[in-house]
């Protein structure tokens, strides 16, 4: 039987989710809504062709995380993405239907949390109840009160108690730039000898590289003092990471910084600031690989 041609697929997916991360602080919920479709409609074409589970497709294209033997990792566009993607493809017909029931969608992140409401068949609400939902997702307030609302409306319909598991879920973004970044180091210092990882990473400076390392190491226990990270000019994944760092340590609560490690175990921080320590000495790049 034909299979799907991975390395090919990833290239038609990955202009789409890139632009999907490097937008994904400012873009409008209904344009990523467009964007995810879009992927969504790649994969439903895929399973459709080939028969191929989705959940199998998704690990195909992800690859392993550290540890796993039983696939070598192709890309960094998570399973947990392409699943959502697929399940908006699937939500509707076409993007047309997108515009007509979320015009003014202006946050992806509500309406994430709503998609039971679109394709749980436990929770699929019809009729005026939908109508009032899409009122909700469409309205003029602030994403964290329509979020509120939604939050409400899952406690009303689904019944979900566990406040301290929800808190975890408002990580998912934080959990996802971290993985997704980890990911990113991991295969630097995997695939590559240490000049050819330097002329990569060439625009990066050492100091900034050991003030990330810094930063990720008081990440994995409180009590260790967060190294500033300074204005400059970053793209791509060091952008992304520096953000996800500057969130944590601009915190003086520390349960949110708990609640993460409950996400990412400490050991797994640990082990990023060693990497990004490892990328700024040769000596220390062929110890640690």
């Amino acid at each position: 039987m034909e299979q799907v041609n991975i390395q090919e697929l990833i290239k038609e997916i990955s202009p789409l989710y890139n632009s999907y991360k490097q937008s994904s602080r400012n873009i409008k919920g209904t344009d990523a809504l467009f964007i995810m479709w879009d992927i969504g409609d790649i994969l439903k074409k895929k399973i459709e062709i080939y028969n191929i589970a989705p959940h199998n497709l998704y690990r195909k294209i992800y690859g392993k995380a550290e540890g796993k033997n039983d696939i070598t990792q192709k890309s960094y566009i998570t399973r947990e993405f392409l699943g959502r993607a697929y399940r908006i493809r699937n939500i509707f017909k076409d993007k047309e239907d997108i515009k007509k029931d979320l015009p003014n969608l202006e946050n992806f992140i509500p309406f994430r949390e709503a998609m039971p409401f679109f394709d749980n068949e436990k929770y699929l609400l019809k009729g005026d109840e939908r109508e009032k939902l899409l009122s909700i997702l469409n309205g003029q307030e602030s994403s964290s009160l329509i979020l509120k609302k939604i939050k409400l409306l899952q406690n009303e319909k689904i019944g979900r108690k566990n406040s301290r598991n929800q808190k975890l879920e408002e990580l998912e973004p934080q959990k996802e730039a971290f993985i997704n970044f980890y990911n990113y180091i991991f295969g630097l210092i995997k695939n590559n000898d240490y000049e050819d990882l330097r002329k990569q990473i060439s625009i990066i400076d050492d100091s900034i590289i050991m003030k990330l390392s810094s930063a990720t190491s008081a990440l994995s226990q409180e009590g260790l003092k967060y190294e500033e990270i300074p204005e400059v000019k970053l793209n791509g994944y060091w952008k992304t990471y520096a953000d996800f760092l500057n969130h944590f340590s601009n915190q003086i609560d520390a349960k949110e910084r708990r609640r993460f490690r409950r996400l990412i175990p400490p050991e797994r921080i640990v082990r990023l600031a060693e990497m990004l320590q490892s990328v700024t000495s040769k000596d220390i790049f062929n110890r640690f690989k």
